[in-house]
């Protein structure tokens, strides 16, 4: 039987019942998305205010004389294209870092199964629940002085990269994903001699790359938006994220300058979300 938008046949969407249900469902459907929505429009607009219009009271969507000039000051006075790019390498250096390991990981205990598999899942399940906050000094240590190499990783991008490349969720999320892989595939495969290295390029991965881009594009929201750690691993302004520097250019310029660059920031992963949804279906249906 046909289905109106997978919610109910169309005889009952005909039915009086099924009309008012549809009307309340796209009534909730409104709601939902103008919460969503305002976030945006308000900081978008907040950025058009002048300071003094910011810190009057009400909520004042949108100011009697946008200044539309502020965002191109705050483009120019904060040197957002600077901190673009330290965000996109810091961001980008991540995605790639979580993938390679975790895709490594993943297909070692979904394909190899080693001894102990579930003691390791159980484990990586177990690091999941503990807070960053918790181990956030003794990471910053390590990084001050990476292990066996007596490094020091401070203001350095590798400082970054490293504690990134671990991802609990993406390796638990990519090893489900392979072993939703048919095993014919892989005993074909090894029937005409494939190695696991051949089994691991040219069958897993290709076969994954709808999932891998859900968990790529959600990475890089969180790195690009990521704090705390940019925060204490770089000191020098030339390499900080756009978060980061942001937050030490606060009491440096006037409020309304302040939230149009923060709108600007927002921009990037806003549109890679948007772009890149219809991927996105097929890699959480996947």
């Amino acid at each position: 039987m046909s289905t109106v938008r997978g919610v109910m046949s169309n005889v009952e969407a005909r039915s009086i019942k099924g009309r008012l249900l549809l009307g309340l469902f796209l009534i909730i459907l409104i709601l939902a998305s103008l919460i969503v929505i305002f976030p945006f429009f308000f900081s978008f607009t907040a950025g058009l205010k002048s300071s003094i219009e910011i810190n009057k009271p009400g909520l004042n969507l949108w100011p009697p004389m946008p200044h539309w000039e502020n965002y191109l000051d705050a483009w120019r006075r904060f040197n957002m294209p600077q901190m673009f790019w330290n965000t996109i390498v810091v961001a980008g250096g991540g995605v790639i870092a979580q993938l390679l390991i975790s895709t490594l990981a993943a297909f070692f205990l979904s394909r190899l199964k080693p001894i102990g598999v579930n003691l390791m899942m159980a484990l990586i399940l177990v690091t999941m629940t503990v807070p960053r906050i918790a181990y956030i000094i003794p990471l910053y240590i390590t990084i001050a002085k990476f292990p066996l190499f007596d490094l020091n990783l401070v203001n350095t991008y590798w400082g970054l990269w490293l504690p990134y490349a671990v991802n609990p969720f993406m390796i638990l999320v990519l090893k489900s994903a392979f072993d939703g892989i048919p095993k014919d595939v892989y005993d074909a495969a090894q029937v005409d001699g494939a190695s696991n290295a051949r089994l691991f390029f040219q069958f897993t991965l290709p076969l994954s790359t709808s999932i891998m881009l859900v968990l790529g594009l959600l990475s890089f929201i969180t790195l690009w938006g990521d704090f705390l750690l940019p925060l204490l691993v770089l000191r020098d302004p030339e390499l900080q994220t756009i978060s980061v520097r942001l937050y030490n250019l606060t009491r440096m310029f006037p409020i309304n300058l302040h939230l149009a660059g923060s709108f600007i920031a927002m921009l990037p992963p806003l549109f890679a979300a948007i772009f890149l949804q219809r991927y996105m279906k097929g890699g959480l249906t996947f």
